[in-house]
């Protein structure tokens, strides 16, 4: 089985890809034009996420399951565009936890115990 975590906030993601074998991680960054205005308006914020959100779901497409993780509400944004724009992988998504900056120890550690107790 193939499950995907993803730790995103509003300025990147990190994805990362577990199977028995194997944790690979990749690492997404959204778009934003470098200007000087000290101020993105909010369109410009939700196009950049958007984006991001993009990146990220291509990534997903071979995940049998999808944990989604992340300190603020981007994660929970993230959910939505899956279910807006992608909505067939979307259903694999098996939950959206709160956690702040964890290593990738602590992901797979993490992704163990969330699918232990999903299966259980």
């Amino acid at each position: 089985m193939n499950v995907a975590v993803v730790w995103i906030d509003r300025e990147h993601a990190q994805l990362y890809l577990i199977s028995n074998e194997k944790m690979e991680r990749q690492s997404f960054h959204h778009h934003h034009k470098e200007n000087h205005r000290h101020v993105r308006d909010s369109v410009e914020k939700n196009k950049e996420e958007r984006g991001l959100f993009q990146d990220v779901g291509r990534a997903l497409e071979g995940a049998d399951q999808i944990l989604i993780l992340g300190p603020g509400m981007a994660k929970h944004h993230f959910r939505n565009f899956m279910n807006e724009q992608m909505p067939m992988l979307a259903k694999k998504i098996s939950g959206v936890e709160t956690v702040d900056h964890p290593s990738d120890a602590q992901i797979a550690a993490l992704a163990r115990d969330f699918y232990d107790k999903v299966s259980a």
